[in-house]
């Protein structure tokens, strides 16, 4: 290294310890910085969170430390936060199975108490009459209580949830409400024990998704929830939790989830998605294997019940089974828009949902397989041995079963479609194995093509390749494990080829915001001027009452915060909305108390300088809501307050006096800043609404008229005007924002909100 290279200044000893070798070669031993997340300094100002960490030799000494630490009750806020966070995903595992378990519990008791009284103690036409009133009733009574509830609990919930994660969280909040919760969980009993062929992993998913949202507003979790990207991984746990506990299938859980709810996938959450679906699979695992209610059997398959001279057959199966599940998404989009077309979704309600019912249970009342729980049916159809039913019987199952999955899954119930998918896909591989046994003789397993068939069939729907993940947790075997995933992979390639999955169908079809999904009149090769919004409100540096009110009342701004421009048409940055509500009090209080008789009632507001910056576990920032106060009398900053003649408020009634500029110069008056023509007709407007009746007095205009300096965030998120439509979505759907600045050689020229480029409902 030459001697005139580039040199490391020393600002302090404590920082940086200097020594040198025996070659004359500086060596610099630099204390290590760490950043504390999840620490929560109270009045801190930007990321002052770094502390000196004493260098550890060996990784003894670090766990003997760690030990001592613990030992002598120095627990830090970084351990209290990790347990907590393991206590939170622990319940996160818990709480939902227990719920699914209990619903699950209630369904196979209503239906057991149904098919008692109609067909066992009282029989013949009476009872064919009973089953089909029974079933109607209940059936009714599921979709009155969505209805009067929470609407929001209609339907699978997997949609709603893969548009929470996308970025819509604030959007769709109320899908994560307790009514939201008390609806899933009887429509769901009611519409399973009213026969309808629906299943409820979808339902589950949306279960688990409202309890993880109010898990984490307990007070000794709200620290957790500070986090924005936390608490999405929290969200994906959930979803993960509500598969798992359906089935026990912790890594098929996880790995489903990422597939179906996740735009993009943060690698810390896959930890914790598997510790709290591991205590859910835990908890499945316990109850389930008990008698009262139905589960899926592990399969007993021999070694050489697959041979590799067969994976020719179990690929076409794959082909087959795309075809079919695309026609399956066909067909319920075909249904649903014929439906709203026709008879409208609103006012006929419970005709649909009574004609619906009251046709299964019609049907199902004299063929004790319509009537049976799917999960015993498909553990028949995964059967390694001889089939106990006859072909006829599978194939009317098939031919009956399909059209009304395909109609239930669009009613205005809690619906999943993931069981009902694996019957289908067994009942079609099964036919598929025996064909084949007659064909090629007993070389052929038809139990094989069953297993193999429910997971393609649910790839070529949902198009999940975890199918095939959750299929070997659910029968135990990898016997079939590349049979199983070379057909899942052709069925979703073969599906994609026909089309969207169901799930995004679904969210088109509800008219659900989605990050993913750009608007199909816009191009990627177009550029951001080409979609912006050229009427755009912006905020002078030194803002009137007057003009912060009129942006704060603009409703035609939906935005969460406002760019601040320059008197060039530079931006400067951007101020939050609470911010200038909390600024215009401010000013209001500064005026009242000089002594002025017109008084201003205040409401609890919001303090800017109480926004908490944070560090999440991947690096990133993440600026927190602000934190609710009440508004109390204290004395405006110089900087803050500005009155219209110029002279500076520093909070005294009846008195003002001269401060520095803000270059810090000499004291004196501030002169008044020059407005342009609009500036000057935008001062002269009355207020839109006056504190008082009967005119705004010379005081009210005086206060309308008083300035401040607007605090300014100077990083917002902006792009230039050429950017590309294409990476300007992907930023989107990364980012999760809700609107971007657009700029032209630095100044402002419009705004893109999401609404302008991603398929928005």
């Amino acid at each position: 290294m030459p001697k005139d290279g580039y040199k490391l200044l020393q600002r302090s000893s404590d920082h940086l310890d200097t020594s040198v070798d025996d070659e004359g070669e500086n060596r610099a031993n630099v204390s290590e910085v760490q950043f504390s997340f999840f620490e929560d300094h109270e009045g801190s100002q930007g990321l002052q969170h770094f502390r000196r960490r004493p260098e550890i030799s060996s990784v003894r000494d670090r766990l003997r430390s760690g030990f001592r630490a613990f030992a002598e009750g120095q627990v830090t806020l970084q351990m209290l936060n990790l347990v907590r966070m393991i206590v939170y995903l622990s319940l996160l595992g818990v709480i939902p199975a227990a719920i699914i378990f209990l619903i699950d519990l209630s369904v196979h008791m209503v239906s057991s108490a149904r098919e008692a009284i109609s067909v066992t103690e009282t029989g013949g036409w009476l009872g064919f009459f009973v089953y089909i009133l029974t079933g109607v009733v209940l059936c009714l009574l599921s979709t009155l209580v969505c209805r009067v509830l929470s609407v929001e609990a209609e339907g699978s919930g997997i949609p709603q949830m893969k548009a929470i994660m996308s970025g819509f969280y604030d959007k769709y909040k109320p899908s994560l409400s307790m009514w939201a919760l008390l609806a899933k969980s009887v429509g769901l009993i009611c519409a399973i024990g009213g026969g309808l062929p629906v299943g409820w992993e979808g339902p589950n998913v949306h279960i688990a998704c409202i309890i993880a949202h109010h898990l984490s507003r307990l007070p000794m979790f709200r620290v957790l929830r500070k986090d924005r990207a936390l608490r999405l991984q929290f969200m994906v746990s959930a979803c993960s939790v509500g598969l798992a506990s359906s089935f026990g299938t912790p890594i098929g859980g996880v790995l489903y989830a990422l597939e179906t709810t996740s735009s993009y996938y943060l690698v810390p959450t896959f930890w914790k998605s598997i510790l709290a679906t591991l205590t859910g699979a835990v908890f499945y695992d316990i109850f389930y294997k008990s008698p009262l209610v139905e589960a899926l059997d592990n399969t007993q398959f021999d070694s050489n019940d697959y041979q590799r001279r067969q994976l020719l057959f179990f690929a076409f199966l794959g082909v087959i089974m795309g075809v079919a599940g695309a026609f399956f998404v066909k067909c319920v989009k075909t249904v649903y828009d014929l439906r709203s077309r026709i008879i409208g979704m609103r006012g006929n309600r419970y005709i649909i949902v009574g004609g619906v019912a009251l046709v299964s249970a019609a049907l199902s009342y004299h063929t004790r397989l319509f009537r049976l729980d799917p999960r015993e049916a498909i553990n028949e159809m995964f059967s390694s041995d001889h089939l106990k039913l006859s072909w006829f019987d599978v194939f009317i199952l098939l031919l009956i079963k399909f059209p009304l999955v395909v109609v239930s899954i669009g009613l205005p119930v809690p619906a999943g479609v993931f069981i009902p998918c694996f019957l289908l896909g067994s009942a079609i591989g099964r036919l598929y194995g025996e064909v084949l046994k007659v064909i090629f003789g007993s070389a052929i397993v038809p139990g094989g093509f069953a297993v193999v068939g429910a997971a393609a069939f649910t790839a070529g729907v949902t198009r999940a390749l975890s199918c095939a993940v959750v299929l070997f947790e659910v029968t135990g075997q990898l016997s079939h494990v590349l049979p199983s995933l070379l057909a899942v992979l052709l069925a979703v390639i073969v599906g994609n080829g026909f089309g969207r999955g169901l799930y995004d169908t679904l969210i088109i079809m509800k008219k659900l915001a989605y990050m993913p999904h750009m608007r199909r009149d816009l191009a990627p090769t177009m550029t951001a001027r080409q979609v912006m919004d050229r009427e755009v409100v912006s905020a002078p540096r030194l803002c009137t009452v007057q003009e912060a009110e009129e942006l704060v009342r603009d409703k035609g701004m939906d935005l969460d915060s406002y760019p601040v421009v320059g008197p060039d048409g530079g931006l400067i940055g951007s101020v939050r909305r609470s911010t200038l509500v909390y600024m215009i009090e401010r000013a209001k209080l500064g005026y009242a108390k000089k002594g002025s008789s017109v008084s201003v009632e205040m409401e609890p507001r919001v303090n800017p300088n109480s926004v908490s910056v944070e560090l999440d576990e991947v690096g990133t920032i993440d600026v927190t809501s602000p934190v609710p106060m009440p508004l109390v009398p204290r004395q405006p900053s110089p900087d803050d307050l500005v009155l219209e003649d110029g002279i500076v408020d520093n909070g005294a009634a009846g008195s003002s006096s001269g401060t520095s500029d803000e270059a810090g110069g000499e004291s004196g008056n501030r002169p008044k800043p020059s407005r342009t023509a609009e500036e000057e007709d935008r001062y002269k407007k009355p207020p839109l609404k006056p504190e008082r009746k009967g005119g705004a007095s010379s005081r009210d205009v005086s206060l309308l008229q008083q300035r401040f300096k607007v605090p300014v965030d100077l990083a917002p998120l902006a792009v230039t005007d050429t950017m590309l439509l294409g990476q300007l979505h992907f930023m989107f759907v990364m980012l999760m924002p809700t609107h971007a600045l657009v700029l032209s050689e630095g100044r402002l020229i419009g705004v893109i909100r999401r609404k302008d480029i991603i398929f928005t409902g």
